[in-house]
């Protein structure tokens, strides 16, 4: 049986529905506010296969030709110094980075120390992800700064004379988005995915391979002299060698991490077959004129501050693949899912679910493209599905290009954008302010194409 309860947020009623699913509630929403709690069923679920959706490849940024080293020659014939050893005059030395001529994808790559050679293949410092308009040395949002603080530039085109830049042209002439994530349709050194020269290799934290990984559990931090609680699930077979999936799943307003984490990540845990790292959290209390209760108010920068940290000690206590970094989450959890990835470049994709935007204050620092699959009832008045949309359609237009023809995917109704630099996906399905039945199913296939 449900009941419900009304509350408002962004000048809509919201309603919670306790019980959704034959879960009990075990939380408490604030004045009146309504978000499906207890047995996970109501945090933002999933859906079935998306299923005609383009296949997005996981093969790490392009920079700058292979092994491009401090004085041997670039892959496109010129030397990578510009014509000069790099003994000629200072060596690559103290972390800087050889690029082979393109700009440096920071957090991307390590350094070379001692005047050793960067190659294309090294681990990513810090586990931040590559960046496709960094510069040696600069701090990437989402992880640890990379090591180095210049980039040794060489000054000659690497790989065929291809600048291989984030979101210039890769080798093999067809253009590699974003510097992190491979362009959704083009293919680059000898038909390997773009974004990647020649593979789908990943991208390892600093945490692979060390003695003591971080364990399943719950973890406190103090931020700003607030005491901030996040939840980790590792797989029980895990293994430090391997780079693994991380997936962030955010609960809605008045939930807490405890019900994402009884939920089994909101479905997701049990489709991952241990294939995947899941963190969450638990919000504030908060409030505005509409709405208040526990949830990600990000009331002076504190939450984005808590996911940085949180990004800094998965990233650097396990193994993590920097290029399969993703969020998903219902409501106040879908506007923090579609929020992230313009605070943070380390998304390789998100699926919000349910959310909007307006409610959560944020600076914008990044745009680049990046995959979306995003949820709402038709009939939603708790957050209007057509302020939904509208958030979708940031992502559509300004990040991702599109144009506005679709074609339908699997599960139906779900429609995908054409033309567009990243996979775009809507899925307007019947219903109201509710986690749909093919939710967890639909955002898994989506999030492990890549």
């Amino acid at each position: 049986m449900t009941r419900t309860s009304i509350f408002w947020l962004s000048g809509i009623p919201f309603a919670l529905a306790l019980g959704c699913g034959g879960g009990n509630s075990d939380s408490q929403t604030g004045a009146g506010g309504n978000v499906a709690l207890g047995g996970g069923s109501s945090t933002g679920g999933s859906i079935h296969a998306t299923g005609g959706s383009p296949t997005s490849t996981t093969a790490s940024a392009p920079v700058g030709g292979s092994n491009a080293t401090g004085g041997t020659q670039a892959t496109g014939g010129t030397q990578a110094t510009g014509g000069m050893q790099a003994t000629g005059g200072t060596h690559a030395t103290g972390g800087t980075v050889a690029t082979g001529g393109g700009k440096n994808a920071t957090g991307g790559m390590k350094a070379a120390t001692g005047g050793g050679a960067a190659t294309g293949g090294a681990k990513s410092t810090g586990g931040s992800s590559a960046q496709g308009n960094g510069t040696g040395g600069a701090e990437p949002v989402g992880g640890t700064k990379a090591a180095g603080g210049a980039s040794a530039t060489g000054g000659s085109k690497a790989a065929g004379g291809a600048s291989a830049t984030g979101g210039s042209k890769a080798a093999g002439g067809s253009s590699a988005t974003g510097g992190m994530n491979g362009s959704s349709g083009g293919t680059s050194a000898g038909g390997a995915s773009a974004g990647g020269a020649g593979g789908t290799s990943s991208t390892k934290s600093d945490g692979c391979g060390i003695a003591s990984p971080l364990k399943t559990g719950n973890f406190t931090e103090s931020i700003d002299g607030t005491s901030r609680k996040w939840m980790l699930d590792v797989p029980a077979n895990y293994d430090g060698t391997k780079p693994y999936r991380l997936i962030f799943v955010w609960h809605p307003l008045g939930g807490s991490g405890s019900q994402i984490v009884s939920g089994g990540y909101n479905g997701l845990k049990s489709l991952s077959n241990s294939t995947a790292i899941f963190a969450t959290a638990d919000g504030l209390n908060g409030s505005n004129s509409e709405a208040s209760g526990t949830g990600w108010w990000n009331a002076n920068g504190g939450d984005m501050k808590l996911v940085q940290i949180m990004l800094d000690k998965i990233n650097a206590g396990l193994c993590v693949d920097q290029q399969r970094i993703f969020s998903t989450g219902f409501s106040f959890g879908g506007m923090m899912s579609y929020t992230l990835p313009f605070v943070f470049d380390v998304f390789r994709a998100v699926a919000p679910c349910s959310g909007k935007e307006g409610v959560i204050q944020y600076t914008a620092k990044y745009n680049r493209a990046i995959p979306i699959m995003a949820f709402h009832g038709n009939n939603d008045t708790f957050v209007l599905t057509s302020l939904g949309k509208a958030f979708f359609d940031k992502y559509r237009t300004t990040r991702n290009h599109c144009g506005d023809q679709t074609a339908a995917v699997t599960p139906s109704p779900c429609v995908q954008y054409q033309g567009c630099d990243q996979p775009s996906i809507w899925c307007q399905f019947s219903g109201a302010h509710e986690i749909w039945s093919q939710e967890s199913q639909a955002i898994w296939n989506f999030f492990s194409q890549f």
